[in-house]
C-alpha cells in the first residue's frame, strides 16, 4: 500500500487566497452604486427606463462572463500551476477594472465589464483548487482522506465563501463613500464615480503581490486519474446531479436578487430600505457559514444540510410576494440568503471530493455552472416582473425548482473508490 503525503495549506498562504476572492467580491460591488451616474454620463441620457436597462445588461454581462472563462482557467491551472493562474486573474482584474473606469464609452464600458468577469473567473476555482490539492490528510491507495484534512478542507472552502460575502457586503458601502471623493492626479481631475474602480484596483495590485510572494512557485497539480478510466461516461457517478444542483441553487438566487430589487420598486420601499436588505442578506449568510464551517459541524454532517437548505429556500422565496412590510420581508430575506449561505459552498466542497478529474479543471465547471444559473436566473426574474400580472410568478417559479433541487439532493454522491495520485509534485 503505498502513501501519499499532501502538505497542508499554510496560514500565509490561505490569508493570501482569501485576500483574493475577498478583493474580486469587493472590486464586483464597490462599483454598482457609481453604475448608474456612469451610465448617465457615457450614454448621455435621463431616461430612466433606458439607463436601468443598462445597468443591468452590463450586470449580467460581468456575471455571464465566466461561464466558459472558468473551465478554461480551470484546465490552464491544472497544466501550469495555481499560482501564475491567480496571478494573471488579479492583473488582468486590475488592467480591465482600470480601463472601466477610464471608458470613454458606453460600449468600451461593456467590453471592460465583460472582460473584468472573465479574469475574475480565474480566482475562484483556482483558490478552492489550490486548496483541494493541498488539503485532505493523506491519501492512500484506496482513496481515503484522514478526518482532520478533510475537516480542514471543508473549513478552508467555508472561509473562501465568507471572505467573498465580506467583500459584497463591503463593498457598495465602501464604493458609495470613495465615490463622494475628489481624486486629483495632477493631469485633470477624476470623475467622482471612477475613484472606486481604482481603489479596488489598487486593492488587488496588493493581492496579486501576496499571492506571488506566499504561494509556492515550483509546484504543480500533479497527475490525476484519466477520463479514459472512468468508463464509458466522462463524470463520475453523481457529478452531474451536483453540478445542476450548483446552478440551480445559483439560479434561485440569481432570480431573488432580482426580484427583490423590482418588489422594492414595486413596493416604493427607496433604495435605503433595499440596501438594508442585501446588507442583511449578506451579513445572514457570513453568520450561517461560519456556524456551519465551524468545527461545531463535522463535514459529514454538513453535507445532510443540502436537502434541508433548498427546502427552506423554496419556503422563503414562496412566500416574499405575499409580504409588503420591512419587517416581513427582512425574515423573508434572512430565511432565503441563510439557505443559499449553505448550499453553495457545500457543493463546491463535495464536487472537489468526488472529483477524480484534476481539481482547477473540475471547479472551473462549478463555477461555470454556477455563472450560468445566476444568468438564467436574473434574466427570468427580469422577464416575468417585466410581464403584467407575473410579477409574484418569478419568486413562485424559483420556489418551485428550489423544491424539486430539494428532493434531487436527498442522496448526494459519494466520493468514489479510485485511486489518486499525489496532488502536487515538483516542476522540473
Amino acid at each position: 500500500m503505498s502513501t501519499h503525503a499532501r502538505l497542508p495549506t499554510s496560514r500565509l498562504a490561505l490569508s493570501a487566497l482569501l485576500a483574493s476572492a475577498f478583493v474580486v467580491a469587493l472590486g464586483y460591488g464597490i462599483v454598482l452604486p457609481v453604475l448608474p451616474m456612469m451610465v448617465e454620463r457615457l450614454a448621455g441620457s435621463t431616461d430612466p427606463a433606458f439607463n436601468a436597462r443598462q445597468i443591468g445588461f452590463l450586470t449580467a454581462a460581468y456575471v455571464a462572463a465566466p461561464v466558459g472563462a472558468a473551465f478554461l482557467w480551470g484546465k490552464w491551472s491544472d497544466l501550469i500551476g495555481r499560482r501564475p493562474v491567480l496571478v494573471v486573474g488579479l492583473i488582468g482584474f486590475v488592467v480591465t477594472l482600470a480601463a472601466s473606469a477610464l471608458a470613454p464609452s458606453l460600449l468600451v464600458l461593456y467590453i471592460g465589464r465583460i472582460l473584468n468577469g472573465g479574469f475574475t473567473a480565474a480566482v475562484g476555482p483556482t483558490a478552492l483548487a489550490f486548496i483541494a490539492d493541498t488539503e485532505g490528510g493523506a491519501d492512500t491507495e484506496g482513496g481515503d482522506d484522514t478526518e482532520g484534512g478533510d475537516d480542514r478542507r471543508t473549513r478552508a472552502f467555508g472561509w473562501m465563501s465568507m471572505a467573498s460575502i465580506a467583500g459584497f457586503l463591503v463593498g457598495p458601502m465602501l464604493g458609495g463613500l470613495v465615490a463622494e471623493l475628489k481624486l486629483d492626479l495632477g493631469v485633470a481631475a477624476v470623475p467622482p464615480q471612477t475613484v472606486p474602480f481604482l481603489l479596488a484596483s489598487g486593492l488587488a495590485v496588493a493581492a496579486a503581490l501576496g499571492v506571488w510572494s506566499v504561494l509556492p512557485g515550483n509546484l504543480v497539480p500533479g497527475p490525476r486519474v484519466e477520463a479514459s478510466n472512468l468508463g464509458s461516461s466522462m463524470f463520475v457517478s453523481g457529478e452531474i446531479r451536483l453540478l445542476a444542483l450548483a446552478a440551480v441553487a445559483a439560479a434561485g438566487l440569481g432570480a431573488f436578487e432580482v426580484g427583490l430589487t423590482l418588489r422594492n420598486v414595486e413596493l416604493a420601499m427607496g433604495p435605503a430600505r433595499l440596501g438594508l436588505m442585501f446588507a442583511t442578506c449578506s451579513i445572514v449568510m457570513f453568520v450561517v457559514q461560519g456556524l456551519v464551517f465551524s468545527p461545531l459541524v463535522r463535514p459529514a454532517a454538513a453535507r445532510l444540510l443540502v436537502a434541508p437548505a433548498f427546502l427552506v429556500m423554496a419556503i422563503g422565496l414562496a412566500i416574499m410576494p405575499t409580504l409588503a412590510g420591512l419587517t416581513e420581508m427582512l425574515f423573508a430575506v434572512s430565511v432565503v440568503s441563510a439557505s443559499a449561505g449553505v448550499i453553495s459552498p457545500l457543493l463546491a466542497y463535495w464536487v472537489s471530493r468526488i472529483s477524480v478529474r484534476s481539481q482547477g479543471m473540475e471547479l472551473g465547471m462549478q463555477s461555470a455552472a454556477v455563472s450560468l444559473g445566476l444568468s438564467v436566473g436574473s434574466a427570468a426574474a427580469g422577464l416575468l416582473f417585466g410581464s403584467h400580472r407575473l410579477e409574484g410568478a418569478a419568486f413562485l417559479a424559483a420556489a418551485a425548482t428550489m423544491g424539486l433541487a430539494a428532493i434531487a439532493s436527498l442522496k448526494l454522491p459519494q466520493r468514489p473508490s479510485l485511486e489518486r495520485a499525489e496532488p502536487f509534485v515538483p516542476a522540473p
